[in-house]
């Protein structure tokens, strides 16, 4: 008996030695092609760097544990690169970072850079890297690791990264047939299809996600995402309103009703009809309560409020919403700009429009667009004779934002007031 349980450990470990051994040969063999491509830079050279690439992938399939795994990872970066696919390149990035955390930011970065510039829409590029740079925990190359790096990848696009990030979340499902979580990446994958504006495809994956996963919980969701497509992609109204009533008969108790009473809101809005979209946004209001998800609703239903010549209550909405959501300063902030621009467009009032940029200022020190709304605050305190006030400000934004061009514009006024 011990003579067969130790001919059984030395077949497996000679097994095990000989499968590492050939990856291990493999991997040479991708990094002495990998290190033999002349300078220039010529169609051939391009094309064998996509198929050594290409090639990669299958080796990373068959040893997604081998030691080597980050290393081939990163060349298949590079090789992408060099066979100017940068849409595959930002995909192999991201599993790259995915997967093995530790890896040296001052390696992956430039390269990043190089591929999002190439291969992602200019519009989501800075989502891009926002996602890319989200920390990571421990390695993982499991089911979950991967679902998460195709979430990061449903956020973006591009012309070249559309087809690589499909074939991503194709090779998942191959890979991952009984992943538990597969109706949510189902979703995702149509997120993907409707980012890159592939609004039929995306119909089609969100229907499949709610109709072929019997238990899922995503069923509201399904329909509702469908709506949003016919509404804000294909402006098909009657096929979104279709989709928003089912979500509101067939499950009353979803938590998408809120963000359904939104949207619908939204629609009539768009549709000049103002009465319904008030009627909607209220309620979205009630089931959204002060989360994030319902700043949409409190500012929308202040636009139907001045659309409507309701400039007194659309500044009361917008000072509300200001004060409801503190806990979101950006949103806030968004609010009393907005109250502000009604105070002097709207209600000719100088002294409403200046509270409210002073509440925006406080609120939220950290804004992109502080600079301008110092400048803005200070000039309104010029105009009511506040020259202390104005002076104060002018002063206070030079100090905070020395290199912004409203610094320069500052001092201007500083130089003025002081003569």
């Amino acid at each position: 008996m011990k003579k067969y349980t130790l001919l059984i450990s030395i077949f497996l470990f000679t097994a095990a030695w000989t499968a590492a051994a050939t990856a291990q040969a493999g991997l040479d063999f991708y990094k002495k092609e990998a290190g033999s491509f002349p300078a220039d830079n010529t169609r051939e050279t391009r094309a064998y760097a996509q198929s050594l690439a290409e090639g990669l992938e299958t080796w990373l399939r068959q040893h997604p544990q081998d030691a080597g795994a980050q290393d081939a990872l990163l060349m298949q970066v590079r090789l992408y690169l060099r066979a100017q696919e940068p849409g595959a390149a930002v995909v192999a990035l991201f599993k790259l970072r995915r997967q093995f955390p530790a890896v040296s930011a001052a390696t992956v970065d430039p390269l990043f850079t190089q591929a999002a510039e190439k291969g992602l829409d200019s519009s989501c590029q800075d989502k891009a890297r926002q996602l890319f740079t989200e920390p990571s925990a421990a390695a993982d190359i499991s089911a979950k690791r991967q679902a998460q790096t195709l979430y990061q990848l449903s956020k973006l696009a591009g012309k070249t990264f559309y087809a690589p990030a499909k074939a991503a979340f194709d090779n998942f499902f191959v890979q991952h047939p009984n992943y538990e979580k597969n109706d949510e990446v189902e979703l995702w994958y149509g997120d993907l299809h409707r980012a890159n504006g592939n609004y039929l495809a995306a119909i089609s994956q969100y229907k499949k996600a709610g109709e072929l996963n019997p238990a899922t919980p995503y069923k509201a969701a399904s329909l509702r995402l469908i709506g949003d497509i016919y509404a804000d992609n294909l402006k098909d109204t009657a096929a979104a309103t279709e989709m928003y009533t089912r979500v509101l008969n067939e499950f009353p108790n979803s938590s998408e009703i809120g963000t359904v009473y939104k949207h619908m809101a939204i629609l009539d809005e768009n549709n000049k009809q103002y009465e319904s979209a008030l009627i909607n946004y209220d309620k979205a209001m009630e089931l959204l309560g002060t989360t994030p998800a319902a700043f949409e609703a409190y500012t929308g239903k202040a636009d139907v409020l001045e659309k409507n010549k309701d400039y007194e209550g659309a500044y009361e909405m917008l000072t509300h919403t200001g004060s409801t959501f503190t806990a979101e300063p950006k949103l806030a902030a968004q609010a009393y700009e907005k109250a502000a621009r009604v105070a002097t467009k709207r209600l000719k009032d100088t002294v409403r429009y200046t509270q409210s940029l002073e509440k925006a200022v406080l609120v939220y020190p950290a804004n992109p667009d502080d600079a301008k709304l110092m400048y803005d605050l200070a000039g309104a305190y010029e105009k009511q004779g506040k020259t202390t006030q104005a002076l104060t400000t002018y002063r206070k934004l030079v100090l905070k934002h020395p290199a912004d061009k409203y610094a320069n514009k500052a001092q201007g006024r500083i130089a003025k007031l002081t003569k």
